[in-house]
């Protein structure tokens, strides 16, 4: 008999021993002889009958209180005598719960130990983490987490003002516990040590080029929505029309639309890869970029009708027990919605690796547009009637009813009243894209 993968000798009971006995628990299994030298001669503990007791003992109480979860069903210590002398025989079985680790370390390196060949060595963080995926389903959220030492402060809040208990119970009901004991990745997302963050930036323009405002928000993705929803907030500028003699205030973008976008990039990011959700705000558009792209067989008319494959069920199912969102499968159509009356539409372009989501602004007003609008300013002592004032402002552009009426200040069945009235004199073209129309001058041949 040689040492192997799975067989060791040791002449004595010391620290390595119990290295060993982690590692063949998160490998093959194994055998270890404790009074053997490495050549399998029989050395002996140099103890007698009366003692080998205690020395069982001693390795059993040591590897079980040292090592998390409980290892004790997979490893069995026996005395045995060999030419006289007493050695010990410990057998350990490939355990159920891999990775197992010394508990005041946790799931690192300097924690966890494997067989290689017959050799003990600490484990990588990368075989770690292979260890986890392999004896997991194959579910981000169910699998173990690697940092265990966790808090539950901003969750906690966010249950106790939905009235929701969130004690051990429920922490395990809800998938944030594993059957060992140990926290999953879910509890990770939710907990004030998540490592998940977003990256929010505010451009200049309708470009990258230049920044106006940047920040990046951390900690519990409760805290992440409440604090990202709140910076978006402060940039979502409302603009104001007039029908008759009301005021009416419309922001940038519908709230709604903010909400369910970024809550959908939250819930169906690809958390095995690194990097952050990255939320980009440009004068014409608002961008929300999730890491990971559709789910298979997802295509983007299933998406409009509400169809959804989650990627992270176990999330969503938290978000929806919270009402953080109303039913799976909405958020696409409840933002395409908040845009049922408007000029402009959401986009889902493809994008490979990625899951992005664009918001139009509501109130942005193109280039040429804003110098129509000024020159009318300029120019309303001469051109007093409506239609002047929009023949003026749109020399050389297409426009729709909803410009017309921000324009003059007029509802949208005004405008388009107005604008049919001015096709009949001759004054206008009109086609249509999509399901709007869209109007140029007579002279404006881009047809």
């Amino acid at each position: 008999m040689i040492e192997s993968t799975t067989i060791e000798f040791k002449r004595e009971f010391n620290e390595k021993v119990i290295n060993t006995m982690l590692a063949f628990l998160n490998t093959e299994g194994g055998t270890l002889y404790l009074g053997l030298s490495d050549d399998g001669a029989v050395y002996g503990l140099g103890v007698c009958s009366g003692d080998i007791g205690m020395e069982e003992r001693r390795i059993t109480d040591s590897f079980r209180n040292n090592v998390t979860p409980d290892p004790s069903p997979y490893f069995k210590v026996e005395p045995e005598k060999r030419d006289g002398k007493f050695i010990i025989k410990i057998t350990v079985k490939q355990g159920g719960s891999i990775p197992y680790c010394f508990t005041k370390y946790g799931l690192v390196p300097k924690g966890v130990y494997v067989r290689i060949g017959s050799n003990t060595v600490m484990a990588t963080r990368e075989h770690i983490h292979q260890m986890i995926k392999d004896n997991s389903a194959g579910q981000f959220n169910s699998e173990l987490s690697i940092e265990q030492d966790l808090t539950f402060d901003y969750a906690d809040k966010i249950f106790s003002g939905k009235d929701i208990k969130f004690g051990l119970q429920q922490k395990q009901s809800l998938g944030l516990i594993h059957s060992d004991g140990r926290y999953t990745n879910l509890a990770l997302i939710l907990s004030d040590q998540c490592p998940y963050t977003t990256k929010a930036a505010i451009f200049e323009g309708t470009n990258k080029e230049r920044f106006k405002d940047r920040k990046e928000f951390s900690g519990s993705v409760f805290r992440q929505i409440d604090d990202m929803l709140a910076y978006l907030h402060v940039f979502n500028r409302a603009r104001s029309t007039f029908e008759g003699a009301y005021r009416i205030d419309h922001t940038d973008y519908p709230d709604i639309a903010l909400r369910e976008a970024y809550i959908n990039a939250l819930i169906h990011r690809d958390y095995y890869i690194e990097g952050s959700v990255l939320v980009s705000m440009f004068d014409d558009r608002l961008e929300f970029m999730s890491l990971g792209g559709v789910m298979p067989g997802v295509t983007h008319d299933l998406m409009l009708a509400g169809v959804s494959v989650t990627r992270n069920e176990k999330l969503a199912q938290i978000f929806y027990r919270l009402n953080i969102i109303e039913a799976f499968g909405t958020g696409i159509p409840r933002i395409f919605s908040a845009y049922e009356k408007s000029a402009v539409k959401p986009e889902i372009p493809v994008v490979n690796g990625g899951f992005l989501v664009r918001i139009p602004n509501r109130n942005y007003i193109n280039r040429s547009l804003q110098q129509g609008f000024q020159y009318v300013r300029e120019k309303e002592a001469v051109y007093g009637s409506n239609e002047q004032r929009l023949l003026a402002a749109f020399p050389d552009v297409f426009f729709s009813k909803e410009n017309a009426s921000e324009l003059l200040g007029i509802t949208c069945s005004g405008a388009y009243k107005l604008l049919e009235r001015m096709k009949e004199q001759g004054l206008l073209n009109a086609r249509k894209e999509g399901k709007k129309w869209v109007y140029s001058q007579a002279g404006f041949r881009q047809f």
